[in-house]
């Protein structure tokens, strides 16, 4: 494991020539450590990087940004060398989202799970609510970390930080934006209160360079109750595009 362009980011399992990066822009409350898991199953010569936001791990004392832009910018600055591929959940969407519109390296593909495209956004307000408020609205998610809100330590740790991050992703309007000219590829799970199917073909809309919609069974933390099938799932993309794995003699 380390981290690596200033603490930006997480690498769990260190490539020292590899083929192709997969990094990871985790959800709102999410930390490096989500995707820790996913170096098990994922196929030699790919890199797994992985944002760190502001206030946890190696950035506990970092603040956040005005704008979700702001903290896309940061990621811009720092992203590694070499092809790779953005994959963004829930909040983390938006940011690989503004992270492929801003940056000059070669990104083959976004991958988008789990939240609506930009002229497609819910309006929300949950970080204006109270603790409790915040505490309904991250159970309604699932996801087995929620019964760590059970306990007081936790909760003073976590939630104003959680609550930064929904600030970001909800006073996020980009508006009209330019088409990306990578391919995309948009991710829902059967179950997810957060995105309908509707709104995840509309990202369609944010490309001129090919988009393909792919529906996991689970709710909106599908990538965590069906991870192995979701690296999997994963995992074929990235290895059987020809643009993103070149062939061997």
């Amino acid at each position: 494991m380390r981290a690596t362009d200033q603490s930006r980011f997480r690498v769990y399992r260190p490539e020292p020539s590899p083929q192709l990066r997969l990094v990871c822009f985790p959800h709102a409350g999410g930390s490096a450590s989500f995707y820790r898991g996913w170096v098990e199953h994922l196929p030699d010569g790919i890199e797994l990087a992985i944002a760190i936001y502001p206030g946890r791990e190696d950035r506990l004392v970092d603040s956040h940004p005005d704008t979700l832009e702001g903290l896309a910018d940061e990621f811009v600055a720092a992203l590694p060398g070499g092809p790779m591929v953005l994959f963004g959940h829930s909040m983390g969407a938006a940011v690989a989202f503004e992270v492929a519109r801003r940056t000059t390296r070669p990104v083959e593909r976004l991958i988008v799970s789990g939240h609506p495209p930009p002229h497609r956004l819910r309006p929300n307000d949950v970080h204006l609510r109270s603790e409790e408020g915040l505490l309904d609205e991250l159970r309604s998610l699932g996801g087995a970390t929620t019964a760590l809100f059970d306990h007081p330590e936790i909760r003073e740790l976590m939630l104003p930080m959680i609550r930064a991050d929904y600030r970001l992703i909800e006073r996020y309007q980009p508006g009209s934006v330019a088409p990306l000219h990578i391919p995309l590829s948009a991710v829902i799970s059967d179950a997810d209160p957060e995105i309908t199917e509707d709104e995840a073909l509309a990202w369609q809309d944010c490309t001129v360079a090919g988009f393909d919609l792919h529906t996991m069974p689970g709710d909106h933390f599908h990538l965590v109750e069906n991870q192995r099938a979701f690296v999997g799932w994963l995992s074929g993309l990235l290895t059987t595009s020809d643009t993103l794995w070149p062939s061997t003699p």
